[in-house]
């Protein structure tokens, strides 16, 4: 073998060690917990193999066969796995826990027939009960999902939509809409200051940039609770205008909308205003003076000059705010009212309140799909403006 093409072995070799790491973090810290986030959407393996001797029974017309089975497996199971069934029944159907716990303390004592079980208790008569064990006998399911985009199975399994069903797809759409308003607003505030960062006197320049990097070193919890004490009936703006005469009374600016995206503004500016100085700062200024000389305003020049090239910093800071503030939890919990949650709040309120992370791995998929969706359109729209300007 040559020195030639042994060099070049060990420049494709280090080549591959060098990506090797960052392709390693890559996996396991971003697509395998995407994996599995999207198992636990689908996953019912712990209700399932818990009813295995009336999994055998599925199906089957006689009622003592499938009671005696169901028996058998309560009474097979532990204290604790009782009440983790009973609590993943239970957001099924309000009031299985209390059925399912009260079975469950007298297993021992009920006769291994379906009489017995409904002389115990009469809502085992009821089909729902046994509708809702029934669907559960796969180790996956699709509930979590279709609840997510608002259907439902009905009792032969087929999805159907039902009025009032689309709740999370109502509360993603309010989340984007927020998402958006944020947006725009950190873009209309953030750039005067980053063309003041690009293009002003050395030390106005610094001095905002100061200030942005201030806030942006600034922990948010830290910035969400000061607009919460700025903005509350008692707080420091209210008491202002009242001193000012503008308002005879203090008015409601915190625990809604306006309050929400308020924090939320202040909390992502930083990430609007920094792409942008740096594409600015790539401007040539010698382009202004050249539009100058040849005839061109102020406005003209930056109309037809400037603002042009920095698209390209307003789209990379207009979308880092959007997906970030898609994900934002802590401020509009602590600064929006109940109409105002994002669906961040509920993915938090399944895991901690509900102990059904089925349900917030499923609205996590629901908020990741989304972003896919839009950025496929955005893209296919890109792709199209730059056909269509390659065949002017």
């Amino acid at each position: 073998m040559t020195k030639f093409s042994k060099n070049h072995l060990q420049k494709h070799l280090a080549a591959f060690l060098l990506l090797l790491v960052p392709c390693a973090i890559y996996l396991f810290v971003y697509l395998l917990p995407l994996g599995s986030i999207m198992s636990l959407s689908v996953d019912n393996s712990e209700m399932s193999n818990r009813f295995t001797h009336f999994n055998a029974y599925v199906g089957s017309v006689d009622q003592n066969e499938k009671a005696a089975a169901l028996i058998q497996d309560i009474g097979a199971m532990s204290v604790r796995e009782q009440g983790e069934m009973a609590r993943m029944l239970n957001q099924e159907i309000s009031g299985f826990r209390s059925l399912f716990l009260n079975t469950a303390k007298n297993v021992e004592r009920i006769e291994k027939n379906y009489t017995a079980l409904t002389a115990f208790d009469k809502r085992w008569a009821e089909d729902k009960y046994w509708d809702v064990l029934e669907s559960n006998t796969s180790p996956y399911t699709m509930r979590h999902l279709a609840k997510a985009i608002g259907v439902s199975y009905d009792v032969s399994g087929h999805l159907t939509v039902k009025p009032g069903e689309d709740i999370y797809l109502r509360i993603m759409l309010r989340t984007l809409m927020i998402s958006l308003q944020v947006t725009i607003l950190t873009l209309l505030i953030g750039y005067p200051l980053a063309y003041v960062v690009a293009n002003g006197s050395a030390r106005l320049g610094s001095f905002v940039m100061m200030v942005v990097l201030l806030s942006f070193w600034t922990s948010i919890l830290v910035r969400t609770v000061a607009w919460v004490i700025l903005l509350q009936t008692s707080g420091l703006i209210n008491n202002l205008f009242i001193s000012l005469g503008f308002i005879a009374e203090p008015i409601q600016l915190i625990f809604n909308r306006f309050g929400a995206i308020v924090a939320m503004t202040h909390v992502l500016l930083p990430f609007a205003i920094i792409p942008m100085i740096n594409v600015m700062r790539t401007i040539p200024p010698a382009q202004k003076d050249a539009s100058r000389s040849l005839g061109a305003g102020v406005a003209e020049t930056f109309i037809r000059v400037y603002f042009p090239q920095s698209l390209r910093g307003v789209t990379l800071g207009g979308g880092t705010v959007f997906i970030l503030a898609l994900g934002f939890y802590v401020t509009p919990a602590l600064t929006g009212g109940p109409n105002d949650q994002m669906l961040s709040f509920y993915i938090a309120e399944f895991i901690k309140k509900h102990l059904n992370w089925g349900m917030a791995a499923a609205l996590s998929m629901l908020l990741l799909f989304s972003v896919i969706l839009l950025l496929s359109i955005y893209a296919a729209l890109r792709y199209a403006m730059t056909r269509k300007r390659s065949t002017l």
